[in-house]
């Protein structure tokens, strides 16, 4: 049963609960009301005003305020903002309505049912040069606060029945004194919101106004809001100039808009239902813009950019476009002298940096030990950086959605000029092109492009497709000219560089994790393939220093953070480098660098720390070189060094720079020397193996043909005194080669050759040797180690082994200086050596040791030989048979003056195997044969054993000469006798044993045939009887047979062969005038004794012995001609008196005996001695013992001796007679064995005082006839 109302009185309501409650909160509202309607519009317009003026920088004042709580409207009367320094007020406002709504309490956001602007009037003044009165408001409003709040996403507020009227504007352009008038301005918009919140609206979408007097008024279409929800307003524009209004832009603009026309043909919708929404569809173009920097430089123009909207919903930060074209823009970039570039001065001004309150500022990024990485890095890191940050906003506020369907950039330039390059950079590409289809921000599916450029002749076409975590871009060249880069290049090159690039190249890009992306990851990976360079020329003027035919790349790829390349293929087609030192030592490559400038201040520089990365790594599957020429010119040795190499190929496959694994690796080249036979064809050399870069080892076959070694002569002079003029080497066989951790290990198998060998000497240490520098020194056709085999490796001794030597037309020239110093001994040398060479034989030629100082020498040799050990590193050879064939040795002796040559030729041998082993701690002896020719007349024979690489050195060998022309050895003769050589012959038999402790035995027989000295030479340093010698050793048919033996050790510093023999032979001479009958002793026997006669004191009686001696002197001198002998009968009284008084004692006794006997001419007999001896006493008138009775008395044998010989006479006349008796009885001697008279002659006799040693005798002398 329903209730009436008029049924319940006032005395029943309040008998109700609720009653008092509700009177009292009903009366508290009122008065709530009553206070905020009388308190607020005085408490408010104060703060109101002072926070305008300062937010403004001008001062703000209100006229009044109304507020009525109980509707929540709001109002504020007669606003208005102070003019510039006393000019008329900027903005004045007759009224602003607000009316909001409970809503806003609970949405904790403004929602206001309507917001009105009635009769606002605004004034500005253009100042000219782009400046306004309101210069200072906008400054003071866009100023960058110290701490910039944190963005929040578009303001929470719904706002409906937007209503402006009775608007003015008046603009003043005091630079045209021209003002332009806005009046009866009227804007209605249905609402504003970002809330869901649905209002009545009570105003149609309008826009009015009169510009000048011109009258522009838009009416809504459709239904009416109020009854649909809908409304649409249509905008357009037709070829709306913009130049005359551009002039009014700020000033503090970046940009200079020099003009533009816009076309717009936009529909704006509203709709209410099902949802608020604001909706712009339809076309916006701009034609016809250009834009310049503030100098008035260009920076953007275009014909047309158009806009075709399909849904732009900006309320709800939705923008979907269906088509962007852009056609014929033109951007300029530039780079001025000091590094700004004009694109990156448009940025606005970072913001100060500020800390956070309460937390310190982040350190700084620690410096990275690359190069700076690429924007695709940069971009990475901080979206990873700021990912947290940016996740945390998405959930208050959501982000933009944009979608375009599809864009075009059609007939595009772009433009760079950099001024920080000597020259200037310049580079400008045209038909630039640009397709995109279904880009969308959030990236929901990738989008993809394509387009292409035109680069100054040059073409690039890509295509691709990206999202906000990955990108993939393929790009096409042709014909891409490295000249583009040429001002760059400049800057660190001295030639220029040029060439052409052709092919596909691509970027894939993967966003890397946010620790990835602080470590330094890009995420970026680079494709190439095919790829040509092409045309590749590196030139310093006219002249090319470098150049490549056709650089091939497939199939590369580069992901940059594993900071590795593979290549499927690698192909280098006819690469020309010229490889070139100057004189002043330094490389052409660092001749190609430009100097970099002086740093100020770069002594204090730190030091950049090293790099912590890996290194990079390469791996090629398929790399070939094909017709490569390499030209290499050292000036910077003592001679300078040439060398050719053409026709270089190289095939490798999977090469790694990290590979452990051989892969096959071939190499192919020519070599030649220019200027040095220039005209013999160059050599070859092919490679056929594997190769492994890490470590580095290769193992293959190697075939190498007449390379030219003398093509390196100029390094070779540091350490060999030769001049290399031809010298052709070769080798066929296995090689293997290995770098481990302690060194390269090198090994050979093959049989190696070196041809048509010339070479000329550079060494001269003394005057007489300087006319042989440039003279050839060693020649020869070729030498073939076949069998050859060399193992070398770190830690073990080389070992060198060869089957088979053969040497072949072999020439040497061999030198004695003034120093007595060989020639090829000097060939080697260290750099010490080359420095002290000059000093070294200076004071080699004028130094003397001493006895004493050889003595301790040849004392202390062999204690140093008894304690050197072995060295376990010492190279073993060990060396098959040797065969030499016609060789040929010019010897000059500068030693011996005068100068004295000598050839031999026909040199013909072998020697068998040796090695510088000794399995039983004596080195193994080889078996030498050598035969050949003596300055073309005598032979020449060498047999024996001996091993050149023994140490010490062992030999035993015998040599033979036969019929060597004597007088080409005039010089010696000259030298050591004084007398030159008019004729003879010489054979040599010598044999030289030498044993491991380097004793030396030598026999040295020597036969000379019909030896004849001439006349002796005037001022000669000696002068020896050597006319005698000859007479004395040379036999009945003018031959000389001489045997010297030599012995020795070879330990001895100071003995030396040659001189020992040369000492020998001059001994030898001087014997003839010193001791003649000592070289009738080689012959005969006997020794100095032959040239005295014996006799008994007082004698001149020959005895046996004596007639023996003299049966030698007198056979010698039967076989020599040549020779004459004088006798020289010699006595003493002093030393003969006894003798002399015996011997006229015999006399006496002899004569007894014949007076009784005339006839019997026997000597005394012992038995008859007594009886003649006492008849002799009996008749001698001498004082003698008698008896008593005065009779002599008988005496006894001795008794009456030495009574006879007291009282005998001995006189000087009786000396003189006894040595003129001993000449006559070896005259008669000598006489009766058949020597002619002739030759036979006795001097004077001596029978003066003789030497203190003196016996009886007679003396022999010897002289020619």
């Amino acid at each position: 049963m329903p209730i009436s109302l008029r049924s319940v009185s006032f005395a029943s309501l309040r008998q109700h609960r609720w009653f008092r409650p509700a009177v009292r909160a009903l009366a508290g509202l009122i008065v709530l009301w009553l206070v905020t309607w009388l308190a607020i519009p005085p408490l408010v317009k104060g703060p109101l005003e002072r926070i305008a003026s300062e937010h403004l920088g001008r001062t703000v004042t209100v006229g009044g305020i109304d507020f009525e709580p109980w509707s929540l409207e709001f109002a504020l009367r007669d606003v208005a903002v102070a003019g510039a320094n006393g000019a008329p007020p900027q903005l004045t406002i007759g009224r602003v309505y607000a009316d909001g709504e409970l809503q806003s309490l609970l949405r904790l956001a403004p929602v206001v049912d309507a917001f009105t602007i009635e009769n606002p009037v605004l004034r500005i003044t253009h100042l000219g040069d782009g400046r306004y009165d309101v210069d200072d408001i906008i400054a003071k409003v866009t100023a960058p606060t110290s701490e910039p709040e944190p963005d929040k996403g578009p303001a929470r507020v719904a706002l409906y029945n937007l209503a402006l009227t009775g608007g003015s504007i008046d603009f003043s352009d005091t630079a045209v004194d021209k003002t332009h008038e806005v009046r009866d301005l009227a804007l209605k918009v249905p609402f504003i919101s970002t809330l869901p919140s649905q209002r009545e609206v009570k105003v149609e979408p309008h826009l009015a106004f009169t510009l000048n007097g011109s009258r522009f008024d838009s009416s809504a279409q459709g239904t009416p809001f109020a009854q649909t929800g809908q409304a649409d307003a249509q905008i357009r524009l037709d070829g709306l100039d913009l130049a005359p209004y551009l002039g009014y832009l700020p000033a503090n603009l970046p940009v200079k808009v020099l003009g533009a026309t816009l076309d717009a043909d936009v529909k704006v919708a509203f709709e209410q239902h099902p949802r608020m929404a604001v909706k712009l569809t339809g076309t916006v173009q701009a034609s016809g813009v250009r834009i310049a920097d503030r100098q008035g430089a260009d920076l953007l123009s275009y014909e047309r950019l158009k806009i075709d909207m399909a849904d732009v919903r900006p309320l709800e930060q939705v923008v979907r476009l269906q088509h962007v074209e852009l056609t014929a823009p033109v951007v300029t970039a530039t780079r001025d002298a000091a590094g700004q570039i004009n694109l990156a001065q448009l940025a606005p001004p970072a913001p100060p940096p500020s800390a956070v309150k309460g937390k310190p500022p982040a350190p700084a990024a620690p410096a990275s030990a690359e190069p700076a990485s690429s924007p695709l890095a940069s971009a990475s890191a901080a979206s990873a950086s700021a990912s947290p940050a940016s996740s945390s906003k998405a959930k208050a506020s959501p982000a933009w959605v944009v979608e375009v369907a599809t864009a075009a950039v059609r007939g595009g330039t772009l433009r760079w000029a950099d001024q920080t390059t000597r020259p200037a950079a310049a580079l400008q590409a045209t038909e630039v092109t640009l397709d995109a289809a279904d880009v969308a921000i959030p990236f929901a599916r990738p989008f993809t492009f394509k387009g292409g450029l035109n680069l100054q002749g040059s073409t690039l076409s890509f295509t691709g497709e990206a999202t906000d975590q990955k990108a993939q871009v393929n790009a096409t060249l042709n014909a891409l000219a490295l000249q583009l880069a040429a001002p760059y290049l400049a800057q660190t090159l001295e030639p220029t560089v040029s060439g052409q690039l052709s092919g596909d190249v691509g970027v894939l890009w993967q966003a890397p994790t946010p620790q990835a992306a602080q470590a330094g990851a890009t995420g970026v990976t680079l494709k190439a393939g095919p790829l040509a360079l092409e045309q590749l020329a590196v030139k310093q003027g006219k002249t090319t220093l470098a150049s490549l035919g056709k650089l091939d790349i497939a199939g590369a790829e580069v992901p940059l953070d594993a900071r590795a390349a593979t290549l499927e293929r690698l192909a280098i087609s006819q690469p020309q480098l010229a490889v070139e030192r100057g004189a002043d030592g330094r490389w052409m490559f660092e001749r190609w660098l430009k100097a970099a400038p002086s740093a100020q201040g770069s002594a204090t520089t730190a030091p950049t720390p090293a790099s912590n990365a890996a290194p990079w790594k390469l791996r090629v599957a398929d790399f070939s070189v094909q017709g490569g020429t390499v030209s290499l010119a050292d000036n910077a040795q003592p001679r300078p060094v040439a060398l050719d190499v053409t026709a270089l190929g190289i095939t490798a496959r999977n090469l790694a720079s990290d590979g452990s694994k051989p892969e096959a690796f071939t190499l192919t080249a020519r070599a030649a020397a220019p200027g040095k036979g220039s005209k013999a064809a160059p050599g070859k050399l092919d490679y056929q193996g594997t190769l492994a870069l890490q470590p580095l080892t290769t193992q293959g076959k190697l075939d190498a043909t007449r390379l030219p070694l003398h093509a390196l002569d100029g390094y070779l002079a540091s350490q060999l005194s030769v001049e290399l003029l031809r010298a052709d080497v070769g080798y066929r066989g296995q090689v293997a080669l290995a770098q481990t951790d302690k060194g390269v290990s090198l090994r050979l198998s093959g049989d190696a050759v070196v041809e048509d060998l010339q070479a000329n000497s550079t060494a001269a240490f003394t005057p007489k040797t300087e006319a042989q520098v440039g003279e050839e020194l060693l020649a020869w056709k070729s030498l073939n180690l076949r069998g050859l085999a060399v193992a070398t490796a770190p830690g073990t001794a080389p070992r060198v082994e060869v089957k088979e030597t053969s040497l072949v037309d072999f020439f040497a020239r061999v030198t004695i200086n003034e120093a007595g110093r060989i020639n090829l001994s000097d060939i080697a040398k260290t750099p010490a050596e080359a420095r002290a060479a000059n000093a070294a034989s200076a004071a080699a030629s004028t130094a003397a040791p001493t006895a004493p100082a050889s003595a301790t020498a040849a004392s202390a040799a062999p204690t140093t030989a008894a304690v050197a050990q072995a060295d376990p590193l010492a190279p073993v050879m060990v060396f098959g048979p040797v065969s030499l064939v016609n060789g040929k040795v010019l010897f000059s002796d500068f030693f011996i003056k005068p100068n004295y040559s000598a050839d031999l030729s026909e040199l013909t041998g072998k020697l068998s195997a040796f090695s510088s082993e000794a399995p039983g701690g004596e080195p193994l002896l080889a078996d030498l044969e050598l035969r050949g020719r003596a300055e073309g007349s005598a032979s020449l024979e060498v047999t024996g054993k001996l091993n050149p690489l023994a140490k010490p050195l062992a030999l035993d060998i015998v040599g033979k000469v036969r019929d060597l022309e004597l007088p080409p050895l005039t010089p010696y003769s000259v030298k050591y006798a004084g007398h030159g050589i008019e004729r003879g012959k010489l054979s040599v038999d010598v044999n030289y044993k030498v044993l491991p402790n380097g004793q030396l035995t030598a026999s040295n027989r020597l036969v000379l045939n019909q030896l004849t000295f001439g006349e002796p030479v005037e001022g000669a340093p000696n002068s020896l009887p050597v006319k005698l010698a000859v007479a004395l050793l040379a036999d009945r048919q003018g031959v000389i047979d001489l045997d010297l033996p030599i012995s020795g050790s070879l330990n001895d510093p100071q003995f030396r062969i040659g001189p020992v023999i040369f000492k020998i032979i001059v001994n030898l001479i001087g014997k003839a005038l010193t001791s003649p009958f000592s070289l009738l002793a080689s012959a005969f026997g006997g020794g100095d004794e032959m040239s005295h006669v014996p006799f008994a004191p007082g004698s001149a009686t020959l005895t046996p012995e004596a007639q023996q001696n003299l049966d030698k002197v007198a056979k010698a001198l039967a076989d020599r001609p040549a020779l004459k002998i004088t006798v020289t009968g010699t006595a003493s009284l002093p030393d003969e008196r006894e003798g002399l008084r015996r011997e006229s004692l015999q006399q006496r006794v002899l004569a007894e005996k014949r007076r009784a006997n005339p006839g019997d001419t026997a000597p005394v007999s012992a038995a008859e001695y007594p009886a003649l001896l006492k008849e002799v006493y009996r008749r001698a008138d001498i004082p003698k013992p008698r008896n008593l009775v005065g009779l002599a008395k008988e005496l006894t044998v001795p008794e009456m001796e030495a009574l006879l010989l007291a009282n005998l006479p001995a006189t000087e006349a009786m000396a003189a007679e006894l040595a003129t008796q001993r000449g006559q009885a070896i005259r008669a001697y000598l006489v009766a064995q058949k020597l002619p008279v002739e030759r036979l002659f006795v001097a004077a006799p001596k029978a003066g005082k003789q030497a203190e040693k003196w016996t009886p005798r007679a003396d022999l002398s010897l002289a020619t006839q």
